[in-house]
């Protein structure tokens, strides 16, 4: 039996975080039961500058891809994948680029009751799927709560304690050439980078468990 720990470097507003976790939990499916898999989430923020407020989607990401019709073409291109992948992307005039800042202090404190997972997905649902804004404390504890995490929980989120955590490793994570999400770093030794196919994330996978096996 190997054992496989995987970090999983993302952030809640990146809508090709979701869709690599969905490849990756396809590929994890395939492995079967002979692998011992640890996934822990770790903290990236893609929009560093935005206000704790966040900002209107269309104007903040219109000027980043240098116009709207750009925009639109790549979030056209995004639902078409999404649906492939089994995930809805729905987005609207209203949508605003939320500050994961407080959300990933809320997947911290879920890590720690082993809710990270469930936790980390009903966010990207919320954000992506419902269009609620999740940088909103009001949002980020509704959904906690929907997903098992209790109040002593939520509390943890908005500690000193694991405000500097979250930024200590999103301070770390820039240290070591992780400029892009999502990515992901396997055992320590082994990072690949991007929302791969599920076929590709098998064969690393694969590789990586009978190279442990084997030393």
């Amino acid at each position: 039996m190997a054992d496989l720990r995987i970090d999983i470097i993302s952030d809640l507003s990146c809508p090709w975080c979701y869709l690599g976790y969905s490849r990756l939990k396809q590929a994890l499916d395939q492995l079967g039961d002979n692998y011992l898999i640890d996934l822990r989430w770790q903290p990236f923020e893609l929009h560093p500058d935005l206000p704790i407020t966040g900002a209107d989607r269309e104007t903040y990401l219109g000027a980043k891809f240098g116009s709207q019709e750009r925009l639109n073409e790549a979030t056209h291109a995004l639902q078409q994948v999404g649906l492939e992948n089994g995930i809805t992307y729905n987005f609207s005039d209203k949508d605003r680029v939320p500050n994961t800042k407080l959300a990933h202090q809320f997947v911290a404190a879920a890590s720690q009751v082993k809710l990270d997972t469930p936790l980390s997905l009903a966010l990207f649902d919320a954000y992506f799927t419902q269009g609620k804004d999740i940088g909103q404390k009001n949002v980020l504890e509704d959904v906690a709560r929907s997903i098992g995490m209790k109040d002593k929980d939520i509390q943890l989120a908005y500690e000193e304690k694991t405000r500097k955590l979250v930024d200590k490793k999103i301070k770390q994570l820039t240290q070591v050439d992780v400029t892009s999400v999502p990515t992901y770093v396997i055992n320590d030794k082994y990072m690949l980078h991007g929302a791969h196919q599920p076929e590709s994330f098998l064969k690393v996978l694969s590789d990586i468990a009978e190279d442990t096996v084997r030393s």
